[in-house]
């Protein structure tokens, strides 16, 4: 697995070098401290995951973030962060994020995640999914949303995971043919059959009940 790495700090790097050099898999083939250097070197190497430190970035590195993903949309990039960020963390998933490391994870966890993220599913540490069942509804209304969830019929779900990718009404209504006023009724229907009032909001739902893949 070539793997690319976005860090401030060269002896962060470093470090990383150094736990992922114990695996005869993991080869680094990409470190990088400036957007534009890593740009070019994702062009040149052609990495099959990112590793994104946002702990120096402002913002959460949202806008970096998606200057990566939407000239390279189906690199895989997880997050080196902290709970400090949570903040953010909703707009990360929108932006298509696939998972999210902690700085106080140990070399076993990032391995981990690398691993599962590769293989195409997704990672999250513990403290992450903690704060995720927190903000989810809970008691019966979190039983009801999760019965609501076998309502929503195929388009609808399409049409969440879309939104989901921080896609707009006519993007998304482009990819599935549809006018844009009809993706903005399916929206109403799928906010109406979950209860929920935001886009915010069916991102947590999605990513909670792991629609978002």
């Amino acid at each position: 697995m070539r793997i690319a790495i976005f860090e401030n700090y060269n002896l962060f790097s470093s470090g990383l070098k150094s736990v992922l050099a114990e695996q005869n898999q993991l080869e680094i083939v990409v470190a990088a401290n400036s957007i534009s250097d890593l740009l070019k070197e994702i062009e040149e190497k052609s990495p099959d995951i990112l590793l994104f430190d946002i702990l120096h970035c402002d913002n959460g590195g949202i806008r970096l973030i998606r200057r990566v993903i939407r000239r390279y949309p189906d690199l895989p990039v997880v997050l080196l962060t902290s709970m400090q960020f949570s903040d953010c963390f909703t707009d990360h998933v929108k932006l298509g994020v696939k998972g999210f490391v902690f700085e106080n994870e140990t070399p076993e966890d990032l391995k981990c995640a690398i691993r599962k993220i590769i293989s195409g599913s997704t990672y999250l540490p513990r403290e992450m999914q903690k704060w995720l069942a927190e903000i989810s509804p809970s008691g019966k209304r979190n039983a009801l949303v999760l019965k609501k969830k076998n309502t929503l019929t195929e388009r609808e779900i399409s049409i969440l995971k879309l939104f989901c990718q921080g896609l707009t009404y006519k993007e998304i209504g482009k990819k599935l043919f549809i006018s844009p006023r009809t993706v903005e009724t399916h929206k109403k229907n799928i906010l109406t059959k979950l209860r929920l009032k935001s886009t915010a909001e069916m991102v947590k739902y999605a990513f909670h009940n792991h629609l978002i893949i």
